[in-house]
């Protein structure tokens, strides 16, 4: 029997969860068995999920996602049935094709112990380089910012019952997240993350449009191609999908971009401006963005955090972004608030 999750107000189950990591044997045996591929599997980082890679006897690769116990059945079903969506409606996009099983399922729900029931979902291999791991350029977030609105335009018309689940990661909920008991090695780092949600509280309304979206458009979750640093060869984990506002897709790709750049702006712009030329946004989107960029940063310190405290065995990974996001808050506090809205509308009429 697994153990239960950890008490974690605020978060979701599968955020808080310590459920067992699946061994590498034991995907290659699913995949022998129920994919009919032979091969050797090899461990790949997942925030909450046992993900492998299978590289099959002749050299082909499957990726293998086992989810976290913690995930209901039925948002598991919602991100694969945007998967079977995504291919008939845009299968032009790099982004992971389904494999289905040899009784041509779509995915799998198997036991892995007593009370320990999952998910199971394969698709083909993404292949490039990880854009965390890439030399940056304004023209790569500006065709990242493309592909996204793309993939946005494509999951316009998707609807499944569980699309409008609660999750810790959508925006819409930020405010919520002011009451989880975090503890920041710095006080003035709570006064921050405060000053982001109150702000975005404020200003956020509930008639912005709203649609399925990927909502987690991070550096982690787009390859490039190597031959090409320019071209998006991969957009990978739809995990964190949810019907919310859209724009909400625009400020997280936009807040994901800034990196490490002296001026957390530029690239956060390129996205935005490549963003828009593909699906322009509505005037209240756009005069929303700048809180909603912040709220974003709030939450990429404020989710690890709550995590990392109760995953003190995680913690390094759970973390390894947060020093970054902390020092993109300082670079924007030391630039007036109007030249950041200017900016951001700007990068949104190119």
């Amino acid at each position: 029997m697994r153990p239960e999750p950890l008490a974690a107000p605020g978060l979701d189950p599968s955020l808080a969860d310590i459920a067992p990591q699946i061994t590498p044997e034991v995907a290659a045996e699913i995949a022998r068995v129920h994919y009919g591929v032979v091969g050797a599997a090899t461990s790949l980082p997942g925030e909450k999920d046992s993900n492998f890679a299978i590289t099959s006897e002749c050299g082909t690769r499957l990726f293998l996602k086992i989810v976290s116990p913690g995930e209901p059945p039925e948002i598991s079903d919602f991100h694969t049935e945007a998967l079977v969506h995504l291919e008939a409606r845009a299968a032009e996009l790099p982004i992971l094709r389904l494999r289905r099983t040899l009784t041509e399922a779509p995915s799998l729900r198997l036991d892995f112990g007593a009370g320990d029931r999952r998910t199971v979902r394969a698709t083909s291999f993404a292949h490039g380089r990880a854009q965390t791991d890439c030399h940056r350029n304004a023209a790569q977030s500006r065709a990242i910012g493309a592909v996204a609105a793309r993939l946005q335009t494509a999951l316009a018309d998707f609807r499944h019952p569980a699309d409008g689940h609660r999750t810790t990661w959508d925006l819409a909920r930020a405010g919520e997240l002011r009451d989880l008991p975090v503890r920041f090695p710095e006080a003035a780092q709570s006064r921050r993350v405060a000053r982001a949600l109150a702000a975005f509280d404020e200003r956020v309304t509930a008639d912005l449009p709203r649609q399925v979206v990927h909502n987690d458009m991070n550096t982690d979750n787009v390859l490039m191609d190597p031959r090409d640093p320019a071209r998006v060869s991969g957009i990978i984990d739809f995990g964190d999908m949810v019907r919310t506002a859209r724009v909400f897709d625009a400020a997280i790709g936009a807040a994901h971009q800034m990196g490490r750049s002296e001026d957390p702006l530029d690239p956060a712009c390129a996205f935005l401006s490549g963003f828009s030329a593909e699906r322009p946004l509505d005037e209240a989107e756009i005069t929303l963005l700048p809180a909603a960029i912040e709220a974003r940063m709030a939450m990429r310190v404020l989710i690890p955090q709550a995590r990392a405290d109760r995953l003190p065995e995680r913690r390094a990974y759970i973390l390894r972004n947060s020093s970054d996001v902390w020092r993109q808050f300082d670079r924007l506090d030391a630039m007036p608030r109007d030249r950041i809205a200017g900016r951001i509308a700007e990068a949104c009429a190119r």
